[in-house]
């Protein structure tokens, strides 16, 4: 079989003195517009840079993934084959010891398991889902206060809880408000067929818009920052999660526009099942991917564990090392024992020495 061409990273091998020369009188002839600073200016160069090679980038990344497929077709038809000829040597040998059969079973076996666990499909889209009669809303009203690499952040996961929806057998439509300003453009020039998606809306409308007096009681604004918690996701209930990469830079923002809008907050009951490490903040995604999670196994426990990545949950080395401070502290304290007694045995012998002399003294 020939073997796969693979496609290296192109290096880049240091400038030269007149190369340096010619970006230093590049840079003296730079023509900053007004009311740009420099930093604004150069980030809106290197996204034109990124607009015109964009196409061969995407043509060399699918080209990786395609050489990436056909090494994993390649590595599945060996372990086939190495399968086959573990079982074909296996039967041949009839006159071996039990030892060696059980154990030539077992790498075919573990072969098998292997090539079958490279083969495992990925989770198919149902062809009818089950409605919950519950809407989820996400709120993108924070725009002025993210970065440009946060707004790109926010729009992938705002297509990540895409693709959880279109997977899920439970019926949780979306709802994306306030989708206006750089998220609007974030999507139009690099996500523009956002407009075919079904299932999701999108709307420049405010949350405020879509609440009257008669349906305030069914919104609930999930947040951290709340000690109320929910046991479980109610039917003709709309959800808000807060649609913000901010970094936790900010505090109580979702909790404070909810109150604004005189509407509930509540959290997902994170500390009764999991422990974090740090705040029990979540990202937009994560939040959708566990409420879906959660209609699908009516589990908290099993959802987080689904659902949050392994470096969010605490490390159980971590309770290791406090119960190996308390087993360091236990020893301390034996060792402040054993000093006592040392001394108090110093005490005796020289009470005893006196005592010693004097016999010594009359022989």
């Amino acid at each position: 079989m020939a073997s796969l061409q693979r496609i290296d990273k192109v290096r880049r091998s240091p400038p030269t003195a007149e190369e340096i020369e010619i970006r230093r009188e590049k840079k003296k002839n730079e023509v900053i517009p007004e009311g740009l600073s420099r930093r604004e200016w150069k980030k809106q160069q290197k996204q034109l840079q990124w607009e015109e090679k964009k196409r061969e980038l995407r043509a060399s990344i699918r080209e990786k993934k395609k050489l990436q497929r056909a090494r994993k077709r390649e590595r599945m038809k060996n372990d086939e084959k190495r399968s086959s000829n573990n079982s074909g040597s296996g039967s041949s040998n009839n006159s071996s010891s039990s030892s060696n059969s059980s154990s030539s079973s077992s790498n075919s076996s573990n072969s098998s398991s292997s090539s079958s666990s490279i083969s495992i499909s990925k989770k198919k889209i149902p062809e009818k889902k089950i409605d919950t009669g519950v809407k989820v809303i996400i709120d993108c009203g924070f725009d002025k206060l993210m970065t440009l690499k946060e707004i790109t952040s926010l729009s992938n996961q705002i297509r990540t809880s895409y693709s959880v929806m279109r997977h899920c057998q439970y019926n949780l439509p979306i709802q994306v408000v306030s989708f206006n300003q750089r998220l609007q453009e974030r999507y139009e020039k690099s996500l523009s067929d956002f407009k075919n998606w079904k299932g999701i809306e999108f709307t420049s409308a405010h949350l405020s818009e879509l609440m009257t007096p008669e349906n305030k009681e069914q919104f609930i604004y999930l947040t951290a920052d709340t000690e109320e918690e929910i046991e479980e996701i109610l039917p003709n209930h709309t959800y808000v999660i807060g649609g913000i990469v901010d970094k936790n830079r900010y505090k109580n923002l979702c909790l404070d526009k909810a109150k604004e809008l005189g509407m509930r907050v509540a959290r997902l009951p994170i500390g009764k099942y999991i422990k974090l490490n740090g705040r029990n903040v979540l990202v937009t995604s994560h939040v959708y991917e566990i409420c879906c999670r959660w209609y699908e196994t009516k589990d908290w426990g099993v959802a987080f564990n689904e659902v949050l990545p392994p470096r969010k949950i605490e490390k159980e080395r971590e309770k290791e090392g406090e119960h190996k401070v308390e087993d360091d502290a236990t020893r301390v304290e034996d060792d402040a024992t054993r000093v006592e007694d040392d001394a108090t045995r110093v005490e005796d012998d020289d009470a005893i020495k006196p005592v010693c002399s004097s016999i010594v003294d009359t022989r």
